[in-house]
């Protein structure tokens, strides 16, 4: 009877050894996967979709003449910004904290499937060249994309993104309707508002959510690995 009673507390033991096993490695493992709550990535400032959206077809230009559509969102991760070159604070910024994040990923050698691309509001000033110096100042591997006002505008709607329209444009462009007017002191000095949202585009080329305004490299970095793990 008492080896019984022995046997029965032995292998009660190892069951409840087994169970903290089993939940400690689940904890642990989800851990070093970089998971996080939507709450946790909310702080961070970044906000993902329950079910991510899909884009309609879109046609614009990268600086190096090449076309750039929805077949260059596919097969790995892409970090989308609205602006353009001659923004005073916003792009600017906001390219800054992408550059360092981004040159950590290269010095870790993680994520080599991420690019970042600047989707350009304003067809008038950026040409490609333009486009290629601008980029090529925060790091040689940032895509700047132009293109038919339109097509931007549209694309810009469908990310939730909001922008007012350069002068000279608005008359011509129906898609442009919902932007309003930037604000012109001439003809080549002016300035366009726009949204400064990151948009995070997941490897099937859908809209998986975005990060906000004013978040930080080092922020970016623990969202954008969390966001990846959970995929």
């Amino acid at each position: 009877m008492n080896r019984n009673i022995k046997l029965t507390v032995i292998l009660c033991l190892v069951f409840i050894v087994l169970v903290l096993y089993l939940t400690y490695y689940r904890i642990t493992r989800n851990n070093s996967a970089g998971t996080l709550s939507p709450e946790a990535l909310r702080e961070l400032g970044a906000v993902m979709y329950e079910r991510p959206v899909p884009l309609s077809p879109f046609s614009l230009v990268d600086q190096y003449g090449q076309p750039f559509d929805g077949s260059r969102l596919k097969g790995g991760w892409t970090l989308f910004f609205f602006g353009f070159t001659h923004c005073p604070d916003i792009c600017p910024l906001t390219l800054t904290e992408l550059s360092q994040f981004y040159r950590g990923l290269e010095q870790s050698g993680q994520y080599p499937d991420t690019q970042v691309v600047m989707v350009s509001v304003d067809p008038q000033r950026d040409t490609a060249e333009e486009l290629a110096d601008y980029m090529r100042s925060f790091h040689p591997d940032f895509i700047g994309v132009n293109g038919d006002f339109g097509e931007v505008s549209k694309l810009a709607k469908e990310l939730y993104i909001a922008h007012s329209t350069p002068p000279g444009i608005a008359a011509a462009d129906p898609h442009a309707e919902h932007a309003g007017h930037a604000d012109a002191a001439s003809d080549e000095d002016y300035v366009i508002d726009h949204s400064g949202n990151i948009l995070v585009i997941n490897p099937e080329g859908l809209y998986q959510g975005f990060f906000d305004t004013a978040i930080q490299d080092d922020e970016i970095t623990a969202a954008y690995k969390a966001i990846r793990a959970a995929y």
